[in-house]
């Protein structure tokens, strides 16, 4: 198991145990003395620095929490703010990136819909407070080899919908409007499990697709088959320009891969979009037969950049993607918008 991945399952372990201390209203240190066996032991640290800390760290949270109360937060959120703030203040040696990134997807993984977003945005400006504005990306102490959370890593594998591509949702509504079809129909058709599995195996090709969402839509509602299909056909999207620029400078200091679980138009899509050639290498999984979570795509994605798959971070919007990636031993983070993504980006050295 890799250092990252032991102190991800050491983070997980120290928020239960935080969580814990609050519900039964005692310190961590006391939920830590009752155990049987003790956890791992960034975990302790972490749960003994919350105890250390804990009064500035709750005058902290107490500041920047505009219009929210300590009291009021959701107690997990509670829990991961301190623990996410004890780690900033006490581990100087792990990028602060590193530190809102793993503390972000575990409010996100285990709290409420909107608790990453809470948490990400009051934990950045503890980071600011505690480490200044320059810390994100901060190296570990001299002569502590090996001991940073997030190694350097030899390329970027990152998603196309949901990060850098994203679909205009109006097209679809004016398009049913105009050919009369109740709200959803286009999306539920096109996208219907069985249908975007063929898809995006590359079993159904795009026209193919688009023709046979024309078929169904018309067969059981008064429109034109051939008019549906052309309206699938010609859906928009927007590029994130942010997300490009960043990108292309991550380019200039390892390759990187796109991999995307889309139809057989892949290619002329990026083409259309003019990023076409943003990319050292392009995986889609209609043409490689086999998409996310399948390890056959992670691995063609990192051997078309010739990096081993352990020294690859993958981004992705879709967590159980990052999750299967984690289970390959890629370094793997959500995607939760752009200036988090280069917050990341910077915290492992990846932006010229």
């Amino acid at each position: 198991m890799s250092l990252a991945t032991e102190r991800r399952a050491a983070r997980e372990r120290a928020l239960g145990l935080l969580y814990e201390a609050e519900a039964k209203g005692t310190t961590g240190a006391e939920v830590l003395a009752d155990l049987p066996v003790e956890p791992d032991a960034f975990a302790v640290d972490l749960v003994l620095a919350v105890d250390a800390h804990r009064e500035q760290i709750d005058g902290l949270l107490a500041r920047f929490a505009k219009g929210w109360t300590l009291a009021r937060m959701p107690a997990l959120d509670r829990a991961a703010l301190r623990m996410g703030s004890a780690e900033l203040i006490a581990r100087p040696d792990v990028p602060t990136a590193v530190v809102l990134a793993e503390t972000v997807e575990l409010a996100s993984r285990f709290s409420t819909d909107d608790s990453g977003r809470f948490v990400n945005g009051l934990l950045a400006r503890v980071a600011e407070e505690v480490r200044g504005s320059g810390a994100a990306a901060s190296a570990p102490p001299a002569g502590a080899p090996g001991d940073v959370l997030a190694p350097q890593v030899d390329g970027l594998i990152v998603d196309l919908d949901g990060v850098i591509r994203h679909w205009d949702l109006d097209y679809h509504r004016d398009a049913e409007v105009r050919l009369g079809l109740p709200p959803g129909t286009l999306v539920a058709t096109a996208l219907a499990d069985e249908r975007l599995e063929r898809v995006t195996d590359g079993r159904l090709s795009f026209a193919d697709w688009c023709a046979e969402v024309g078929t169904e839509v018309a067969a059981t509602h008064p429109v034109d088959a051939v008019a549906v299909a052309e309206v699938w056909a010609d859906a928009t999207w927007h590029i994130d320009l942010v997300v490009v620029e960043l990108l292309e400078a991550v380019r200039e200091v390892v390759p990187v891969a796109l991999l995307s679980n889309a139809s057989s138009n892949l290619t002329v899509d990026l083409e259309r979009s003019g990023i076409l050639d943003l990319f050292d290498a392009v995986v889609g999984s209609a043409d490689l037969g086999a998409g996310k979570p399948a390890a056959e795509a992670f691995q063609a994605a990192a051997d078309r950049i010739g990096v081993p798959l352990d020294r690859c971070l993958f981004v992705d919007d879709t967590l159980g993607h990052v999750e299967a990636a984690r289970a390959l031993g890629l370094r793997a983070e959500p995607f939760t918008g752009a200036e988090e993504l280069r917050d990341l980006l910077g915290g492992l050295d990846l932006l010229p």
